[in-house]
């Protein structure tokens, strides 16, 4: 009769245990590397081209993990995002962020421009503008919303490169 022992028993769930626990490790670096990081597609410094809020600094907010596969998903990964944080209200933001501002430096409004809650108290506004530089496209969403918690308005800046793919023809 075989008896296998106490000890290779105890070694073969500790050997199946380190396995399983090196899968969920992977599989989570996976998931991450998909979704570009907690801060995948961030970038350092507000670009040139886009006028900066008055005293606001830069502000560690990430995008949860959902809404931010969603975003890379839908635009190919081609976005990149900033955050900055300031004691100033959302429609002092909103108000800064004008059509003739974002005009003197390359940027049209889309559609309406900034559009606020409908709330009596404004405590939010999403300003889109967009760009064609060349043969580039590009659209810029201002993400403007008080924190309660905080006491400060976040602004989000997310440029995202909306030029198509020209495809090559075929012979």
């Amino acid at each position: 009769m075989n008896t296998i022992s106490a000890t290779t028993v105890s070694k073969s769930v500790t050997v199946f245990a380190l396995f399983l626990l090196l899968g969920v490790v992977i599989s989570c670096r996976m998931v991450e590397s998909l979704s570009g990081g907690e801060k995948g597609g961030t970038v350092s410094t507000l670009w040139p081209d886009v006028p900066p809020f008055e005293g606001a600094t830069k502000a560690d907010l990430q995008i949860p993990l959902g809404p931010r596969l969603i975003l890379r998903a839908a635009t190919r990964g081609k976005i990149n995002f900033i955050a900055f944080s300031t004691n100033k209200t959302a429609q002092e933001v909103k108000d800064f962020y004008t059509a003739d501002r974002m005009k003197a430096t390359g940027w049209s409004p889309h559609d309406q421009g900034c559009m606020g809650d409908t709330e009596e108290k404004n405590q939010g506004a999403v300003c889109l503008f967009k760009r064609k530089d060349g043969d580039k496209d590009e659209v810029l969403a201002i993400i403007v919303a008080e924190n309660e918690k905080s006491k400060q308005t976040d602004i989000f800046y997310a440029r995202v490169d909306t030029t198509e793919a020209i495809a090559s023809p075929t012979k």
